[in-house]
């Protein structure tokens, strides 16, 4: 019998339930973050790469001015997210981005580049995977260039496109909020990405109290509304298939970018935790470091804990002097680790039952750590997404996933890092 076979996808429960977290957050209108003396705004083109600054130090720049330049044909530029001086550049080591150059901006020249009136008519001709390049939006869902996703749907045929604000994890409430201030401006955006990529169909996905629920669906006109139900992770479009997922923002932002001309320069982040005093949703220009966030939302005590994504799938960092980037909706301040003692695995299989891809995180974990590598790829690793149930279930306070996704990116390839013989 093959190994594939051991994966009992057949006869798991598939997910967990949990417990969420969303007030008062979601409950609160999104807030703009008071006036910031500044930015450090990362130049990494959303495909990886390094840019070029298209600025001089001690130069003036306006709210979205081209900041940092790519390859002439190829990558995607970045805007500054406000009006200010380019004081100098600084490297820093990012959780999501690595070792990357920052462009640093001090925020004392007042006034943006853009005009709110200036809307004009969509043309449905255009371009708009060309356009998501050249504004460099970014999806944050997954933190991926939204032109990317775009082009790669566009060659699959009878997709289902999904804007999903469903917020499934227990923190975030972001998407929901965006959803609910910009309800016309969502539904528009993701109609211009449908025209870009020939969908078949378009949704919306939200997982909502009845009473919110019924008050969006009266102002969503021309997109099928989505109620999301059941244990996380839950399924956005019962037995559809190619479903597409793009983020809420990333609609807004191609609307601005078609009505506009205008660049994403911010995002908006949920700031929640037992250690924030005023837990709400807030917009940031992009750069704004974590620690102003945090302070803004007013801390008490100082946080011993701090997540950037949701409790199951977001980073704990050591430091908070780390900008906000597109792919950030969240942050998590704690006052304790909430996680208990680890200890060795059980072989409960708790987490066989939880995982809803039908994989045996337990197993992948074993042979993992004791280096059975060539026995992996049978284990299909790859299929994890990364929900990070099996470790919200695991009684020995095991990190499964991480060892989970560990495996998936070596795509069945993991070699030993052997000595140079100096050691000896």
């Amino acid at each position: 019998m093959q190994e594939v076979n051991y994966r009992l996808s057949k006869f798991t429960k598939k997910g967990v339930s949990l417990i969420t977290a969303k007030e008062p957050a979601a409950s609160r209108p999104i807030v703009d973050i008071a006036p910031l003396s500044q930015v450090t705004v990362p130049l990494l083109s959303a495909s990886g790469d390094s840019l070029r600054s298209a600025v001089k130090i001690n130069q003036t720049v306006l709210q979205g001015d081209l900041l940092g330049l790519a390859e002439p044909g190829a990558g995607y530029p970045v805007y500054a997210p406000v009006s200010g001086l380019l004081v100098g550049f600084r490297e820093i080591q990012h959780p999501l981005l690595g070792n990357v150059s920052c462009a640093v901006l001090n925020c004392t020249i007042a006034g943006s580049k853009y005009n709110k009136q200036d809307q004009r008519s969509v043309d449905k001709s255009a371009d708009y995977i060309k356009l998501a390049q050249t504004m460099g939006i970014i999806d944050e869902l997954d933190g991926m260039p939204l032109a990317k996703k775009l082009a790669q749907w566009k060659k699959i045929n009878s997709v289902c496109l999904v804007a999903d604000a469903s917020e499934q994890e227990p923190y975030s409430s972001s998407a929901w909020s965006v959803l609910n201030e910009s309800t016309a401006e969502v539904e528009k955006g993701l109609e211009l990405i449908s025209l870009a990529i020939q969908a078949s169909s378009r949704h919306i996905a939200v997982m909502q109290p009845k009473a919110n629920y019924k008050k969006l669906k009266s102002l969503i006109k021309n997109t099928d509304l989505l109620q999301v139900s059941g244990k996380y992770p839950a399924k956005l479009v019962s037995g559809a298939k190619n479903i597409c997922r793009v983020g809420v923002q990333a609609c807004l932002a191609l609307y601005h970018a078609v009505e506009y001309n205008r660049p994403p320069c911010n995002v908006v982040v949920t700031v929640t935790g037992d250690a924030v005093t005023n837990a709400q949703n807030v917009r940031v220009p992009i750069g704004t470091l974590v620690d102003d966030v945090l302070h803004f939302c007013r801390l008490s005590p100082r946080p011993e804990y701090v997540i950037i994504g949701d409790a199951m799938t977001g980073n704990t960092i050591n430091r908070t002097d780390i900008p906000i980037v597109p792919g950030i909706t969240c942050i998590i301040a704690l006052k304790a680790c909430p996680r208990s003692s680890v200890h060795p695995c059980i072989g409960c299989g708790r987490c066989v039952s939880a995982c809803h891809a039908g994989l045996l995180p337990y197993e992948i974990m074993r042979r993992l750590d004791n280096m059975q590598y060539e026995r992996l790829a049978s284990l299909l690793a790859e299929e994890c997404d990364g929900c990070g149930a099996c470790s919200y279930v695991c009684p020995s306070g095991l990190d499964v996933a991480a060892k989970v996704i560990e495996a998936k990116d070596a795509h069945g390839n993991i070699f030993l890092k052997w000595g140079n013989g100096d050691d000896i």
